[in-house]
């Protein structure tokens, strides 16, 4: 009698409990990240982290305004919906995956010769005129130089200055050296700006006055200096 009372409690215990294990499952289920996810102002975590990364901005993880004018920036430069709000055709351009993550970066850098063709091609483009969008031969912006100069010499680079400034490795502003990408933040907050430097005071980029060499430290460009990245 008293093994058959227990057995009835149990049985009662476990209908009141419910599908414990499918709520369970469900619940890891929801937490599972949304590769349709569109990231906006308030939004924090680990793809607003890897957002302020490909911008070039201090990666606290919280989509506040500051990310917003970037990312208004950044659609507006590239003829995308400014709206701030970074959906699925904006997280393209970025250069991030489905999950709002930013593809692997390979290790090691460029050899001294690949370097130096950078340097070589860039010049042979001295004077050419600027134009949004222009991937060269003839008409660039500041990243379809870097990127058509980095092709010379058989290297692959993104397509966006916020995306170049991911790749390779960082190098201190003392220890440029001629070939390394050098970033500025003229053109809105972040890596929104990138040259090739010909040595350690100076780049050529492609300006709105078209592809010059200039002083990477000078008055002007001294103040909106970001960082500066050796290609790999």
């Amino acid at each position: 009698m008293r093994t058959s009372r227990l057995s009835a409690i149990a049985l009662v215990a476990a209908m009141l409990a419910g599908p414990a294990p499918a709520s369970a499952a469900a619940g890891a289920t929801h937490a599972s990240p949304r590769s349709d996810r569109v990231l906006s102002v308030g939004n924090r975590g680990r793809d607003v982290r890897a957002l302020q990364v490909r911008l070039g901005l201090r990666a606290d993880g919280v989509y506040g305004r500051r990310t917003e004018r970037a990312v208004k920036r950044f659609q507006r430069r590239r003829g995308l919906a400014v709206t701030g709000r970074v959906d699925a055709a904006t997280r393209s351009a970025l250069g991030l995956d489905p999950a709002g993550q930013p593809p692997p970066v390979t290790g090691g850098t460029a050899s001294p010769n690949e370097l130096m063709t950078m340097v070589d091609a860039a010049r042979s483009a001295l004077g050419s005129p600027y134009r949004a969008g222009g991937g060269g031969p003839d008409e660039f912006d500041c990243s379809g130089l870097t990127a058509w100069a980095a092709r010379a010499a058989g290297l692959e680079l993104p397509r966006s200055s916020f995306a170049q400034y991911q790749v390779g490795e960082a190098v201190e502003r003392e220890a440029i050296a001629a070939g390394d990408l050098v970033f500025f933040d003229t053109a809105g907050p972040g890596a929104s700006d990138v040259g090739i430097a010909t040595g350690p005071g100076t780049v050529i980029s492609a300006t709105t006055h078209g592809v010059r060499e200039h002083k990477s430290f000078g008055a002007y460009w001294g103040e909106h200096y970001v960082g500066a990245r050796r290609v790999g």
